[in-house]
């Protein structure tokens, strides 16, 4: 899950608004994400997102989160179903530190499959 606000407009900011909205994230990486969003956002839009990845202790993900929020950049926008828009985003001022548990993150949820 991760929580969305206009910050700054590539184009006239329409229906979005300024008001917090929520959407679910599809992908992430310690550069960006993408996620579903019932707005079409405009390309080169600013962002600022809040989301919470979960942590693992000794591979059992027992409620450890950690919150992160940055700044990102809307890169692509496209239609998907159900009227939907799969918004894929950079981070523009992601921290080594929240990049570091990024990564981490990634390498936990993907160890089942290596």
């Amino acid at each position: 899950m991760v929580w969305y606000k206009l910050l700054k407009a590539a184009s006239p900011a329409g229906e979005l608004g300024s008001a917090e909205r929520e959407a679910v994230t599809v992908d992430i990486s310690p550069f960006g994400m993408a996620f579903m969003s019932s707005f079409n956002i405009p390309v080169f839009t600013e962002l600022g997102l809040k989301f919470i990845i979960f942590s693992s202790q000794n591979g059992n993900y027992n409620r450890l989160t950690i919150p992160l929020e940055v700044h990102a950049k809307v890169r692509s926008c496209s239609p998907a179903e159900k009227g939907e828009f799969r918004v894929g985003v950079s981070f523009i001022n992601i921290q080594l530190e929240q990049q570091q548990k990024l990564m981490k993150f990634a390498r936990e949820s993907l160890r089942p499959f290596v």
